[in-house]
C-alpha cells in the first residue's frame, strides 16, 4: 500500500517491560469510516502524537511500520 494519507482516532501508550509502544486506532483518507488498529514501537512514530493529528502511515503489505505528522 505505501504511503497513504489519514488521521489517528486514539493513541494509546503501552509500556511493556520498560519498551514504549502506541496502541493506535486510525483511518485511511481513502476509507475514512473504516477505522483500523495497530500497536506500533516509539522509535516508528513521531514525537506526541495525538489523536486528531492528520498523518501519513507507511504500509508494508496492510501492516503499519512508520507514522509522520502532517503539517
Amino acid at each position: 500500500m505505501g504511503k497513504q494519507p489519514g488521521e489517528l482516532l486514539e493513541v494509546r501508550p503501552v509500556d511493556i517491560h520498560g519498551a514504549l509502544f502506541y496502541d493506535l486506532v486510525f483511518a485511511l483518507q481513502s476509507a475514512p469510516a473504516q477505522a483500523r488498529s495497530s500497536r506500533i514501537g516509539r522509535e516508528s512514530v513521531y514525537s506526541d502524537p495525538q489523536a486528531g493529528d492528520k498523518v501519513l502511515l507507511h504500509l508494508v503489505l496492510g501492516q503499519l511500520t512508520r507514522v509522520e505528522k502532517v503539517a
